[in-house]
């Protein structure tokens, strides 16, 4: 009864798993709230986005300091809708890009309405040449 018992657990522990739940990790990892490197500018431009709002930090010496005291003046307004991020540039420049996250998330690629690639964007932390 006990062998029994046993394989029935381990049967119901099998079938209770499924492939989904990795691509519900992946799903959840695509948020672009966080501090990014700009490819290309990795030593001097990050933007942070939070709360709706896109922060730009500049650095001379590719270390970047905290957001609250290191970002210039007057963040960028941003929201998504439809995986397109909207972000205001101000003085009436709007940036509209598709956003294509790989890599868990950590890299995201801003695509443009004709598919080409505008931008490419890695997590702070995350190694982008491996």
């Amino acid at each position: 009864m006990k062998k029994l018992f046993l394989v029935f657990w381990v049967a119901m522990s099998f079938m209770s798993c499924n492939n989904d739940d990795n691509s519900n990790n992946e799903e959840a990892n695509n948020t672009i709230i966080g501090r990014w490197h700009i490819v290309g500018y990795e030593q001097n431009t990050m933007w942070d986005f939070k709360n709706n709002l896109k922060y730009t930090i500049y650095s001379t010496n590719g270390v970047f300091g905290p957001t609250e005291t290191s970002a210039i003046p007057n963040p960028n307004p941003w929201n998504i809708e439809n995986e397109v991020i909207t972000i205001d540039l101000h003085f009436g420049n709007i940036l509209n890009r598709t956003l294509n996250f790989s890599q868990n998330g950590n890299v995201v690629k801003f695509m443009d309405a004709n598919g080409d690639v505008s931008h490419i964007l890695y997590r702070e932390g995350y190694n982008y040449t491996n």
